[in-house]
């Protein structure tokens, strides 16, 4: 069993036809909840050279940082816009959600120059976000307890098949004691397969 979450789009959609990243609440809680489990965790989200980044295999041939700076210098500037610029704030205003994507910017842009944390508004963060971000991508002290912790985490949200991954089909968890056949009693099994939010990487 895996109950879908309203963000599932998120680990498992094309970006450039999804509408619901494109609403700008859902751009918000999506932001504040990237800033409360620390961007810092996330960047192998993205691959970087010095002329090309591919985020979630959408390839943009231009330097990542460089983008961003000139993206925020050329916010609400058409006078300095190249056609690029141009046309990127063009549909962002299009879709109604310049502002906050402005602000998103402006925000990531402060880590790279301060290398601080950000301070996240709490009333925006979804918690179930965090926590699944966490169980992928916090994983630099998994031990057999976290291991286990985590996989009652994705029982709690109901997402059993993600919960039965973890035991069963992640390389990170392969090597740690766990008790896997009586925890997998504990899941529901359904005969409508559902994709998992966290996937089968041993295949």
């Amino acid at each position: 069993m895996e109950k879908p979450t309203s963000f599932f789009g998120l680990n498992h959609s094309d970006w450039t036809k999804s509408t619901w990243i494109r609403k700008p609440e859902n751009l918000k809680m999506v932001h504040e909840s990237f800033k409360k489990l620390g961007y810092d965790k996330l960047e192998n989200l993205i691959y970087k050279s010095e002329n090309l980044f591919i985020v979630n295999g959408i390839y943009i041939k231009r330097n990542f940082d460089d983008v961003l700076d000139s993206l925020q210098l050329t916010y609400k500037k058409p006078e300095i816009q190249t056609k690029y610029y141009a046309e990127f704030w063009n549909r962002r205003k299009a879709d109604k959600n310049d502002s906050i994507v402005y602000e998103i910017i402006r925000e990531f842009n402060s880590i790279k120059s301060t290398k601080k944390r950000l301070s996240y508004e709490n009333q925006f963060v979804n918690d179930t976000l965090v926590d699944l971000l966490k169980i992928e991508f916090d994983n630099d002290n998994l031990n057999s307890e976290k291991a286990k912790l985590d996989f009652y985490t994705l029982k709690k949200y109901g997402l059993h098949q993600s919960a039965y991954n973890l035991l069963y089909e992640r390389a990170e968890y392969s090597e740690l004691e766990l008790d896997r056949e009586n925890l997998k009693k504990e899941l529901t099994i359904t005969t409508e397969f559902t994709y998992p939010w966290l996937i089968d990487t041993e295949k």
